[in-house]
């Protein structure tokens, strides 16, 4: 094998090197099905919280009055 097949074979293996380093990349950078599913529930719990509050802050204003 000459020299210049050597390198030809090796810059090809590490064009797929960088290929696959940036599908990780681009994997790794997208939100999961999961982290939604998560961030969703959390937002509902912080408005039920915050529900939660308002009603009881209506309660103790009928008490008072």
């Amino acid at each position: 094998m000459s020299k210049f097949q050597a390198q030809e074979e090796e810059i090809g293996r590490l064009k797929e090197r960088v290929q696959v380093l940036e599908d990780r990349e681009v994997i790794a950078s997208k939100p999961s099905r999961e982290d939604a599913t998560i961030k969703g529930r959390s937002n509902n719990e912080g408005e039920a919280a915050a529900e939660r509050t308002s009603n009881d802050s209506e309660e103790i204003a009928r008490v008072l009055t």
